[in-house]
């Protein structure tokens, strides 16, 4: 078929537009060239995104494409996964034998310790209000109190079993997980 022809059914179609123009992606680099990360996130605002990178956590700012890298525990250690605090003032992964808090913009962090010095947390997400924080560890889901810093274990149903991941209801009232052939919902004690 002449290519003047294919050229005039696709004006036709109308799809010259679609297959020959393309927007261009913003891109955010990694640490390393052939690293791809588990997951990625947008805070809350839209300002920042957030991935487990090699050895931290990295924020780019969305405006600028700058961006910082808040690090793990083991320079050998990249995060499975990042979430951001409901205000995006804060970042939060597992590390080795905690899950970390950074504050946005700064060099300030907190641990939280769970149940075993060598575990990683799979998972932590905070709750719609902020106040909280939840990670299965081995054989429980942990709920931090982020303003005592106190921690609540609602177990699970194998004492060797460790969620993979956890989330707060829209009211910040109950968390619910998946564990050995079930799903579990607890309310949040205060």
């Amino acid at each position: 078929m002449p290519k003047f022809l294919i050229i005039i059914l696709l004006s036709y179609f109308g799809c010259t537009n679609d297959l020959f123009s393309q927007v261009t992606p913003s891109v955010y680099k990694t640490v390393l060239k052939n690293e791809t990360p588990n997951c990625a996130e947008f805070s809350n605002n839209g300002k920042y995104i957030a991935a487990g990178v090699y050895g931290a956590v990295r924020v780019w700012n969305t405006d600028s494409s700058s961006f910082k890298d808040y690090k793990t525990k083991l320079k050998n250690e990249t995060p499975s996964f990042v979430c951001f605090s409901p205000d995006s003032k804060h970042v939060t992964t597992g590390v080795y034998g905690a899950v970390r808090i950074w504050e946005i913009n700064t060099e300030k962090f907190t641990d939280y310790k769970v149940k075993l010095k060598n575990e990683t947390p799979n998972f932590v997400c905070f709750s719609p209000n902020g106040k909280y924080i939840a990670t299965g560890i081995y054989g429980a889901v942990r709920v931090w109190n982020l303003q005592t810093g106190k921690a609540v274990d609602y177990p699970a149903r194998l004492k060797n079993e460790t969620p993979n991941f956890v989330k707060f209801s829209s009211d910040s009232r109950f968390i619910v997980t998946g564990l050995y052939g079930e799903i579990r919902t607890w309310e949040v004690v205060h």
